[in-house]
């Protein structure tokens, strides 16, 4: 976990050229990042299984984005209407992407087959900006 927190430090280090409009550092490209949670308790009080999750992932994520992602398992909390707090066990869903509207459709896709599925009120999309290498 301490690496991925240094990674992102780096990652916001790097790209607050490209964020000021200068661009990306060279030998880096701009990419969207998006960021998918999905909690794992479903409306029946139920909870969704790993077996789910990889079919879920297998038949609705991977073939919108086929070249790769990650996956992160948690656990979270969130409110609800009535302003009580809910805890469950969660995924959060990391990809990176050339820019443009299809990664953005795509991202929509997943999450309103998600809510779909899984009888889920949301799934919270974080969308931004990232300057990236394979190296």
């Amino acid at each position: 976990m301490a690496l991925l927190g240094i990674a992102a430090v780096l990652t916001m280090t790097a790209c607050s050229e490209w964020r000021d409009g200068k661009g990306c550092p060279e030998g880096t490209d701009a990419w969207s990042e998006y960021q998918l949670f999905f909690g794992l308790s479903q409306g029946d009080g139920g909870t969704i299984s790993e077996e789910e999750w990889r079919a879920f992932l297998a038949d609705t994520v991977t073939p919108r984005f086929p070249d790769g992602l990650t996956v992160i398992s948690g656990n979270g909390q969130w409110h609800d209407s009535s302003g009580e707090i809910l805890r469950e066990g969660s995924k959060l869903l990391i990809i990176y992407a050339p820019p443009g509207d299809e990664g953005r459709r795509a991202i929509d896709e997943i999450s309103e087959e998600y809510e779909r599925r899984f009888d889920q009120e949301s799934v919270l999309r974080v969308i931004g900006s990232a300057c990236v290498s394979f190296s």
